[in-house]
């Protein structure tokens, strides 16, 4: 699986197996390990179960080539209020894939996660992908990077971010109130499995969950919405600058926070998180 999961650590990849049930329709099994950390569930294993059962799809049903880039433009995903994962636990991902009569490179997919029959998150995205040739034509000068030599700064309190340990953190202090450096530590292979040139979007999208439980103070949060957009390349040889900003919830108890990571004075990516205040 790690070829078609384009991961090297064998402990990061989820994904066992995967069956067509009708044209464009897929089922894909997937087993987290057991979560002891902050939170009813890890985060990271859900949008990595996304990632990798969608890939695996692409690659083994689609016959798209596994040495072309992929490309991911944004990413919904909605989880049931009540779930959690403290201990190991199987899942099957359905995935029904549309494809573009426009782009003919790229795969829509609706995923629908189920445990013990009863569906616990629903996500999609689309991704597309671009050769080799073009993927060194886009990068130019950032095709390669000197993996892992950046400045390391230092992380704000991990009890902040909502992560158990120091290299779990992203975020380090900004010079404003809700403003976050990201650090990239790749000591972390469940977020740096192997050396990139550019910052993965589930990193990203890792960042903006932590830089929403900081800035929503306190209370203790479960996340419940989170949509991101990817509208740039996020480099490792340049700061980047993460924003959040708390917004009106709709209802009580519930916190919705808007955060906006910049690189070089140019939005690179944009998230709207929406969740559950918890009792402490």
């Amino acid at each position: 699986m790690g070829e078609y999961t384009h991961l090297r650590h064998r402990s990061a990849i989820l994904v066992r197996g995967w069956r067509q049930e009708r044209p464009d329709a897929f089922t894909v099994i997937a087993r987290w390990p057991g979560h002891s950390g902050p939170g009813r569930y890890d985060p990271r294993l859900l949008a990595q179960t996304v990632r990798q059962s969608g890939l695996l799809v692409a690659h083994a049903a689609y016959g798209v080539p596994t040495g072309h880039q992929t490309l991911l433009s944004n990413l919904n995903i909605t989880t049931e209020p009540d779930f959690q994962a403290f201990d190991a636990s199987e899942f099957e991902v359905d995935i029904t894939v549309t494809r573009s009569a426009r782009r003919s490179a790229s795969l829509g997919m609706e995923f629908r996660i189920r445990r013990d029959r009863a569906t616990v998150c629903l996500a999609d995205t689309e991704f597309g992908w671009v050769s080799p040739a073009a993927y060194r034509r886009m990068r130019g000068r950032h095709l390669t990077v000197d993996w892992g030599e950046w400045p390391l700064p230092e992380p704000i309190g991990r009890h902040l971010a909502g992560r158990a340990d120091d290299n779990d953190v992203l975020l380090a202090a900004g010079s404003a109130d809700h403003q976050w450096r990201l650090r990239n530590d790749v000591s972390n292979t469940l977020l740096f499995d192997h050396p990139v040139d550019h910052v993965p979007g589930l990193v990203l999208l890792e960042a903006a969950h932590q830089a929403a439980r900081a800035a929503a103070g306190p209370t203790p949060l479960e996340l419940t919405d989170i949509a991101i957009g990817y509208e740039r390349y996020v480099e490792f040889d340049e700061p980047c600058w993460i924003d959040a900003r708390q917004l009106p919830p709709l209802v009580p108890n519930r916190f919705a926070v808007a955060v906006t990571g910049r690189q070089g004075g140019e939005v690179a990516f944009q998230a709207r998180l929406r969740g559950l205040r918890t009792p402490a």
